[in-house]
């Protein structure tokens, strides 16, 4: 279980965007990978349902959680406190973890099929879980009661994100539909699947096709999702407007110049595993990052489509990698893959975007006593 201190080898536009912290090789296939929210620890789930915590500064392993009796699918610290890991597995269980204690606190049982996903509100009293039995499980962690469940979907729930606000529950499913639920109400206000009209989004079933969502994710400012398929794309949209704003493919594959492109020419990106992707908002041009099932960890410009940082499957991992994660924007970037490489980076200071200097008044008060700041 040694630290591998290498550099990430790549041959795209930002070659040094991130430098690697450290890197693990874990014997076990991983699922998961979690920044602690105070930015010290990292959590790493894998299928032999065990779930490991490292020191993120020095990469030493700090405790081991054991409890699960199948694979651990997703795990999810508590936005209120790093010492609280919650984790859903195989075994249909949710526990919540004390990880100073390296204790279960509390486990949870409601669904009847594999449990797939987990989120905290931003008060840390409310946990959310998917399942592959089709519904959202709403769980007061305090009263260690249901709150509700929500026949979700008609396929397994693979992914579910929570508007910046807690207002909003969005779902996706290998139904091929993403919905949006009211948090408080329990009610689907909209839904959204893929569509052949380019460009739009629908619910419409005459020109659908219906390919499996495996994982969604809400921009910081809540305006947009960002949808991962097993037809191998990512798509970016705008879900007021129902509408795909971008859609981002794979690695190009090599091909004579006189070719035109088309998707044929592109790597998939996933379409075996539900592979994470993220916002990555700390640089001057917003970027996101996703695992692959066979690419590695890739980076792409939101605005140009162009895959701009490739960290190369014989660093991130030669088979899949499942989980990503970010800290501070993307100062911090991490991933895990099913080969039990880990990677934690950091962002090279030189693309961090710069906040705008506060502009001071120095006008002087003719009349003191009657300016009032705003």
């Amino acid at each position: 279980m040694g630290i591998l201190l290498q550099e990430p080898t790549s041959t795209n536009q930002l070659d040094d965007l991130y430098k690697t912290r450290f890197t693990l090789d874990l014997p076990t296939r991983l699922t998961s990978i979690k920044i602690s929210p105070n930015g010290e620890n990292l959590a790493i789930s894998s299928s032999n349902g065990k779930i490991y915590i490292y020191d993120l500064s020095t990469a030493t392993l700090i405790t081991t959680l054991t409890g699960h009796t199948k694979g651990v699918s997703d795990i999810v610290y508590s936005p209120i406190n790093s010492n609280i890991l919650a984790s859903c597995s195989d075994d249909l269980t949710i526990r919540l973890w004390n990880i100073k204690a390296n204790k279960c606190i509390k486990i949870f049982k409601k669904h009847t099929y594999h449990i797939t996903t987990l989120k905290f509100i931003q008060k840390g009293n409310i946990l959310i879980s998917g399942s592959s039995d089709e519904t959202i499980t709403i769980w007061d962690i305090t009263s260690n009661k249901i709150m509700t469940t929500l026949a979700a979907h008609s396929d397994p729930v693979s992914s579910i994100a929570l508007t910046p606000d807690d207002s909003m529950i969005v779902s996706a499913s290998y139904d091929g539909l993403m919905r949006l639920f009211d948090l408080q109400t329990s009610q689907c206000l909209k839904t959204l699947t893929n569509s052949t009209s380019h460009g739009t989004a629908t619910a419409s079933t005459t020109d659908v096709l219906n390919y499996p969502i495996s994982k969604v994710e809400i921009s910081p400012n809540g305006q947009f999702i960002l949808s991962s398929s097993l037809d191998g794309k990512i798509r970016l949209w705008n879900y007021m407007e129902n509408k795909v704003y971008k859609t981002y493919q794979g690695i190009k594959k090599e091909r004579g110049d006189e070719e035109k492109d088309g998707d044929d020419d592109y790597e998939t990106i996933c379409t075996k595993y539900n592979c994470d992707a993220k916002f990555l908002t700390i640089c001057v041009d917003p970027l996101i990052v996703s695992g692959t099932d066979s690419s590695g960890l890739l980076v792409w410009d939101i605005q140009s489509k162009n895959i701009v940082y490739q960290l190369k499957p014989d660093v991130a991992g030669t088979d899949a990698v499942l989980g990503v994660d970010t800290y501070n924007k993307g100062e911090i970037l991490c991933c895990c893959s099913r080969d039990g490489k880990v990677n934690v980076l950091d962002i090279n200071p030189k693309y961090i975007k710069k906040e705008p200097e506060p502009v001071v008044d120095r006008t002087p008060s003719v009349t003191p006593g009657y300016n009032t700041p705003i």
